[in-house]
């Protein structure tokens, strides 16, 4: 049997989706920071963002 190939999932869910945007050099090179500063990921900070977002819009 052959080994796995690929990434190895991080966490519960694969990501093997993707999201592509336009920003302004502004906006690319704060999140560039926010990352640096937290020591985390793009994707990281990306889905905790939607994360708190989709949880404050979906409060009942």
């Amino acid at each position: 049997m052959s080994p796995r190939t690929g990434r190895p999932i991080v966490g519960d869910e694969p990501k093997d989706k993707q999201i592509a945007l336009r920003a302004t050099a502004t906006t690319v090179r704060k999140f560039t920071e926010c990352s640096k500063i937290t020591g985390k990921t793009k994707t990281d900070l990306l889905e905790e963002m939607v994360n708190d977002l989709y949880d404050n819009l979906t409060k009942k």
